[in-house]
């Protein structure tokens, strides 16, 4: 007689989808977005002067890549503040 070996059963887990958490826009995350706006804008106005002080060709080039790449950031904390602005303009 031929022993059966045991198969073992793989059990299909079902696959819940959750609802997406919503976003809040509060005092705390503006505040934020602001705080980090105003710095990033400032780091970039201050690269932008070192970058027209400077005469030497290597930190010329430092300064306006750290100019625009501060700038880049700070664009997109204002896209964030925008975005929380308008959030919080509809839940009224």
């Amino acid at each position: 007689m031929v022993k059966k070996k045991r198969v073992k059963k793989i059990s299909k887990k079902r696959i819940v989808n959750k609802p997406a958490r919503m976003v809040r826009a509060s005092k705390r995350k503006i505040n934020l977005t602001l705080r980090n706006l105003f710095l990033f804008v400032v780091m970039s106005l201050i690269s932008l002067a070192l970058y027209s002080i400077l005469d030497n060709e290597m930190f010329k080039n430092l300064f306006s890549l750290l100019a625009m790449i501060f700038g880049f950031i700070a664009v997109a904390f204002l896209i964030v503040l925008l975005i929380f602005l308008i959030l919080k303009s509809m839940k009224k």
